[in-house]
């Protein structure tokens, strides 16, 4: 039916209007009619308004996606009885020509985003394209407290409780494409607060406003939704905890390889002696299966662990990498061992021969480094110095104490 052709009786029954809210309402029926037929005129300019505040919403990174509307005339003029039915002192006086100025969501933007706390980067979003007209006003769900209602209220948000449990964050802005100025309200929420609210929508309206059974089950529907926003904010923050240990591990991994190349090359420089016995080829073979049996282990261990969970790869890590201390310390045993058959006698020169062309003559200095980085402790300066000289009584029983 047209809104020329729109009776009374048709417009209270299909808008659930009783007649005593009608005459409490003391508006003429004709005077609603003009209201609608003038903001049917402007419907097509403020569909392109809402279009264009959608294009803008949607350029800020943190939003999941836009929807609009712009009121339908029959909705407008029904919202105007239910108001002047609750007496709001504004919509007393309200006529064709100031009715754009008192009723502020003839566009509705509604800003859906993931995670509860982005919605402080859409405000920022919001405040700067658009003058605010009105504070900022965050409704929650009796009951909610915590950290995302502090912050609502830090960011100069009007927090207020919603009877029915409605969560989101209403903003109220003015644009002027023309010559008349044109309020709009954007809603942000989370998707899962608008699946909430699309739900309760659909199934309190019309039948069962009023149903208290109804309505203890939308309320429990409505816990369920918060708490599934509280689980995708958990589960982000673990995501990007798991990846910054991912990135340690990796680091430790890099410098466990290091550690291995630069005992490959010591154990490459003893086999390159000219001249020395067969008890020193075959004792440099055996620490070369050794150093391939590390090398085996360390790649076991440290990249065959993806069916544990963050933490338990972590504990993992830590005693692998101190299973890699103590072998090291064996195979610095054997090169030391070594010495009388292998070097003559002249370890100490011999080394720091071979130091000078393998790490620049400061070789315990820089693992040291190494270590700094990797184990937060003193066990890979103490590796060090037993690679390049026999461990000491004192070293040999209490270097793994402090690991």
């Amino acid at each position: 039916m047209s809104i020329v052709d729109l009776s009374l009786e048709f417009f209270l029954e299909n808008n659930r209007i009783t007649r005593e809210d009608w005459e409490k309402a003391a508006i003429e029926f004709d005077e609603l009619k003009a209201i609608a037929l003038d903001h049917a005129a402007k419907v097509t300019s403020l569909d392109d308004t809402a279009s264009y505040l959608a294009k803008i919403l949607q350029k800020c990174p943190q939003v999941h996606s836009v929807r609009w509307r712009v009121k339908d005339p029959v909705h407008l003029i029904e919202k105007i009885v239910r108001k002047r039915v609750l007496g709001s002192e504004k919509y007393l006086t309200i006529n064709t020509k100031n009715y754009t100025e008192i009723i502020t969501d003839l566009i509705g933007v509604r800003v859906l985003h993931l995670f509860k706390y982005e919605w402080v980067n859409i405000q920022e979003h919001i405040l700067a394209h658009w003058k605010n007209e009105e504070a900022p006003v965050a409704y929650i769900r009796s009951g909610d407290e915590g950290e995302i209602v502090e912050s609502y209220k830090a960011n100069s948000c009007e927090v207020k409780n919603h009877p029915a449990g409605y969560r989101s964050i209403h903003y109220v802005i003015s644009t002027q494409p023309t010559l008349n100025k044109v309020f709009s309200e954007i809603q942000v929420r989370t998707i899962f607060e608008e699946g909430w609210s699309e739900i309760d929508h659909k199934i309190r309206y019309p039948n069962f406003s009023n149903n208290e059974l109804i309505s203890y089950f939308l309320t429990i529907f409505n816990c369920m939704a918060g708490s599934a926003d509280e689980m995708g904010s958990f589960v982000r923050n673990l995501t990007s905890e798991i990846n910054i240990q991912e990135l340690k591990i990796d680091e430790i991994n890099r410098a466990q390889e290091l550690h291995l190349s630069k005992i490959e090359e010591l154990a490459s420089e003893l086999s390159n002696e000219k001249n020395k016995s067969k008890n020193k080829d075959s004792k440099v073979n055996k620490l070369s299966s050794e150093i391939q049996k590390l090398r085996a282990n360390s790649q076991t261990r440290i990249y065959n662990e993806s069916n544990l969970s963050a933490t338990e790869r972590l504990i993992a890590k830590a005693t692998a990498i101190r299973a890699y201390s103590q072998n090291i310390n064996s195979a610095a045993e054997k090169i030391a061992s070594m010495n009388a058959n292998i070097l003559g006698g002249n370890s100490a020169a011999k080394i720091a021969a071979m130091n000078a062309n393998i790490l620049g003559g400061n070789s315990a200095a820089k693992l040291a480094a190494m270590n700094a980085n990797i184990l937060a402790g003193n066990s890979a300066a103490k590796i060090a110095e037993k690679v390049i000289s026999k461990p000491s009584a004192d070293e040999e029983t209490g270097s793994d104490t402090e690991n």
